[in-house]
């Protein structure tokens, strides 16, 4: 049976990721990832929330491999999905998946389990740049967008606004009756949502740059 460390360290090379980069996510030394991957160390409860916000699954899929239902993994085997400009995510919903899929010229590779419409988007501005720290997404890190998932209240989602011609992403937030596309960054204004607003999809995984 796969034990904690052999999953971080999967998980970690799935996504690209360096021991020291998730250990400044989490706070640790890339020393204390290098225990957590031998099985030397588990870790703790702040860390385990963090790595699995990091890698996009669940706390319960690290420690046991599987998620909260005792089901299948979160995390499968890697695929290739295409890098979308915001312009070709504002057109998603109108247009076949396989006509843009077709058109894109960069592929990346993920082992989150989405769907065979999931897609890529490579971060613009600093409106989701979080100055109080996380959740943050900055510019030139990599989201991954699946249509699939249903919207939520606190999903961060892709959405289009009527009347432009390009998507963009914000956390959806729902206080009864209205909606708003809140962005990260408290310097950009809320948009409200009132009939305005085409939901693309939402982001299950972020890459950040190294």
């Amino acid at each position: 049976m796969e034990s904690v460390g052999a999953r971080l360290k999967r998980l970690r090379r799935i996504t690209k990721t360096t021991q020291k980069a998730l250990g400044e996510y989490c706070g640790v030394s890339d020393v204390t990832v290098g225990y957590w991957e031998k099985d030397l160390n588990v870790p703790k409860a702040e860390s385990l929330l963090k790595l699995a916000k990091y890698f996009n699954t669940s706390e319960a899929y690290i420690l046991y491999g599987t998620d909260f239902a005792g089901l299948q993994p979160l995390v499968t085997s890697v695929r290739k999905i295409p890098i979308l400009s915001w312009v070709q995510a504002g057109v998603f919903t109108e247009s076949e998946s396989t006509e843009l899929f077709e058109s894109a010229d960069y592929w990346m590779e993920t082992g989150l389990r989405v769907s065979s419409d999931a897609f890529a988007l490579t971060v613009r501005g600093d409106s989701m740049t979080n100055p109080s720290g996380l959740p943050s997404i900055p510019e030139g890190s990599t989201v991954i967008v699946d249509p699939h998932v249903e919207a939520t209240n606190g999903k961060i989602v892709v959405a289009r606004i009527a009347g432009t011609s390009e998507a963009t992403m914000k956390k959806l937030v729902i206080d009864g009756p209205n909606k708003y596309l809140v962005p990260l960054n408290p310097r950009y204004a809320n948009i409200p949502i009132n009939g305005n607003c085409e939901i693309i999809g939402v982001v299950r995984g972020v890459q950040y740059e190294i």
